[in-house]
């Protein structure tokens, strides 16, 4: 058995990396428009994600919120969303008095797109889908129904930087969709970006958190909504300078992640194949490519003599970094999304009835993840984790 290596950390901080930093400390620390460094990462990011458009925000959360109000949606609309996810998917609409209708998971975790007829009124003007764990999903039917409902598609792209479907990028399907850089595949450290083809979608989201200089620059003076360019719509929230470079350090380097990431990802597959306790949980490769976030696993308890949960533990004893994910759940029943009014005082909590989602429950009852290694060095740690997994499952199988 291979030692313990060191922890997982990302992104690598090589000399590259603190030579753009450092640069960027003497440039600028505070960019009031886009002819500075943030600018030029959001054309490295529109490159990288085949949009026309990127615009970069302080979180992907901030990224979602604006992509909410560029869509105009508000009070007494409704938008469908995934019940599995990470609560960021959603929490923005809510914020914003949306009422957001929870749809089950697929076997992939993600927005079955089964669900969505059953749940169709005559105020849903959204569907907003995760590409959970870097799997993406169906964006075929998705698409459709929308184009068929009149509703617009937005894509949570967090998990899925390196994803396509039917070998077209994920975030080019829909209105928007957003990205975070969150310690993610590309990150910026923090970070989030909104990217679309549309240009009034990018003109609103542009008002929501890059008011005054760079939105009197960038919005059509024709617009209506230009005489909003001072103020923007009352918040700020773009991303620093020093996100920015750390974000093109790592655009630069976006080929060589993507090749590292991929070659893991098919060697834990190649070792896996075969292994009646836990299988590689990525898409079919037919349909689309995993985006390379992390590791996801699925755990067969039919072919064990543990849980999952036990399983997880196994591996977590002899060193390695699997775990089964806590903060991202069933987020249908959190209170926020139950409150009847945008309004309500935060000091009254509504009672909440708690909703089945059994294809959630499936999915989250199985799934087992790792971080994706793929960086020069990381041989010790790829080498632990396969010779762990391959003998705990030994150790386990019925």
């Amino acid at each position: 058995m291979t030692a313990a290596p060191a922890p997982y950390t990302w992104p690598r901080v090589d000399d590259q990396l603190r030579q753009a930093v450092d640069h960027q400390l003497g440039r600028s620390l505070s960019d009031r428009d886009s002819r500075g460094v943030i600018g030029e990462f959001e054309k490295a990011f529109a490159d990288f994600a085949s949009t026309r458009h990127a615009i970069a925000y302080s979180s992907g959360t901030s990224a979602l919120h604006a992509m909410c109000v560029a869509a105009g949606l508000g009070e007494g609309d409704e938008v469908i969303a995934p019940a599995y996810t990470f609560f960021a998917t959603a929490t923005p609409f809510a914020y914003e008095g949306v009422k957001v209708v929870f749809a089950d998971a697929d076997g992939w975790g993600n927005l079955d797109p089964a669900a969505l007829p059953a749940l169709l009124t005559d105020r849903t003007r959204a569907v907003i889908v995760t590409h959970m764990w870097g799997n993406p999903a169906d964006l075929t039917a998705l698409a459709e129904f929308c184009r068929a409902n009149d509703l617009l598609l937005l894509e949570d792209c967090s998990h899925a930087h390196f994803a396509d479907w039917a070998g077209q990028r994920v975030g080019t399907f829909g209105a928007m969709a957003v990205f975070s850089t969150n310690q993610k595949a590309i990150t910026t450290g923090e970070g989030g970006v909104l990217v679309t083809d549309h240009d009034q979608y990018r003109e609103l989201a542009l008002l929501h958190g890059h008011y005054n200089k760079r939105s009197f620059q960038e919005i059509n003076p024709q617009a209506p909504h230009y005489r909003y360019a001072l103020t923007g719509m009352g918040l700020k929230s773009r991303m620093t300078t020093l996100s920015a470079a750390i974000g093109l350090d790592q655009l630069g380097k976006a080929d060589d992640i993507e090749q590292r990431r991929r070659a893991i990802l098919d060697r834990f597959a190649d070792v896996l194949d075969g292994n009646p306790v836990v299988s590689l949980a990525t898409v079919d490769p037919e349909r689309g490519s995993n985006g390379l976030y992390v590791l996801g696993l699925r755990f067969h308890p039919e072919a064990a003599t543990v849980t999952a949960q036990q399983f997880t533990d196994r591996l977590v004893q002899r060193g390695c970094e699997f775990d089964m994910p806590g903060s991202t759940s069933v987020i249908a029943n959190e209170p926020l999304f139950h409150r009847n009014s945008r309004t309500l005082p935060w000091t009254t909590v509504p009672d909440v009835e708690p909703a089945d989602f059994p294809g959630a429950r499936r999915f989250i009852d199985t799934f087992v993840k790792a971080p994706l290694f793929g960086y020069a060095g990381d041989e010790q740690a790829v080498a632990h984790h396969l010779d762990t997994l391959v003998a705990v499952s030994k150790d386990v199988a019925r």
